[in-house]
């Protein structure tokens, strides 16, 4: 008991010379005056910089400190005459320095540029779906994956992944035209529920329409709910055509749900393996993976379950030696083994699965 009462103690103490230790630490950043704490130095620099090279066209706009880093921010400027495009510079005023080139000048040449071309894939996204009806809600940061308002049923499933390939064909050419780097093997869109927009956040209306639309709160409060993901094949002929024929759909859930999933299809489906492999254990997890919708309908999921033939020695925990391939329904009830797989390990114990 006393050596407990000891350790305990201990780790108390360590806990407390841990956070005091920190404590002092950015107690001593705010004594020193610190640029991780303070914008203003960087801010400056970055105005000089753009009235000298862009008079009149630049203007700061936003500015964030490069934390964990001790100097050094993030000053994001608007473009007069481009209300889509970001310039976003990182600047350190106590090295005279900016990431991306050489020189703070060449730096900004490089993020002007490269804010315009963004600012023109923005357009093009926002022109294709605007234009099919389906106005775009938001887009992760790099552009490559729109959100979409659409009601998604098994009577409608085949009529939305046609209608909504139609504008993502509008999209990739519209983007290939513009910089054929950014052509792709595919192109995902995500949908929301119908009336998902009149609750998200809103960033404040005068910034660049990429921040608005990339707005990190808003991304964030999409993904709070399930929601569906629909993933076009892009061909590598001239036309970049988009294979609607071979649309996959996916729900992607929140980690609770996708932990319920987990425990509720290893449950359906143990039955099932154990008729052929009595003493089967799951290895547990299977909802973190890949599950696509069945072509044609969103009540009926597809994935794999990994699992041992019997518990490994030792109450060590089971990796999975087998991996049967599943349906069931989005709750992870009703499961059915489709075939069961024997050979999904390299020579290194490397997971290799086929497509589902």
């Amino acid at each position: 008991m006393g050596r407990r009462r000891t350790a305990r103690g201990s780790g108390r103490r360590r806990t407390r010379r841990v956070g005091g230790g920190l404590a002092a630490l950015l107690l001593g950043l705010l004594v020193t005056g610190c640029a991780a704490f303070d914008t203003d130095d960087d801010v400056r620099r970055a105005r000089e910089i753009a009235d000298e090279l862009y008079p009149g066209e630049l203007e700061v706009v936003g500015a964030r400190i490069l934390f964990p880093e001790t100097t050094g921010s993030e000053v994001t400027l608007s473009v007069a005459g481009d209300p889509d495009a970001a310039v976003r510079l990182r600047v350190d005023a106590a090295k005279d320095h900016c990431d991306g080139g050489p020189s703070c000048k060449d730096a900004l040449r490089k993020a002007v540029d490269r804010a315009r071309l963004e600012a023109g894939h923005l357009r093009a996204m926002r022109e294709a779906f605007d234009g099919c009806g389906h106005p775009v809600l938001a887009s992760e940061e790099r552009l490559t994956a729109p959100w979409i308002e659409v009601r998604v049923t098994d009577e409608t499933v085949d009529d939305v992944l046609a209608r909504v390939g139609a504008c993502a064909q509008r999209w990739v050419t519209a983007r290939a035209e513009q910089d054929l780097e950014v052509a792709s093997r595919s192109v995902s869109v995500n949908f929301a529920a119908p009336g998902t927009a009149e609750d998200l956040p809103a960033a404040k209306s005068a910034l660049p329409t990429v921040l608005r639309l990339t707005h990190g709160p808003r991304l964030a409060a999409l993904a709070q709910k399930s929601y569906y993901v629909a993933t076009y094949p892009v061909g590598g002929d001239a036309e970049h055509t988009v294979d609607v024929a071979s649309a996959g759909l996916r729900i992607v859930s929140p980690l609770k749900e996708r932990q319920a999933f987990s425990r509720q299809v290893d449950a359906s489906v143990l039955p099932a393996l154990r008729a052929k492999y009595p003493d089967a254990v799951t290895s547990g997890g299977a909802g973190l993976g890949v599950w696509r919708l069945e072509p044609g309908t969103v009540r009926r999921m597809r994935g794999y379950v990994l699992f041992c033939e019997r518990p490994p020695a030792e109450g060590k925990r089971c990796n999975g030696d087998l991996a049967a391939l599943v349906t069931s329904d989005p709750k992870g009830r009703d499961a059915e083994v489709v075939r069961v797989l024997t050979d999904i390990r390299d020579e290194r114990g490397v997971l290799r699965l086929p497509p589902q």
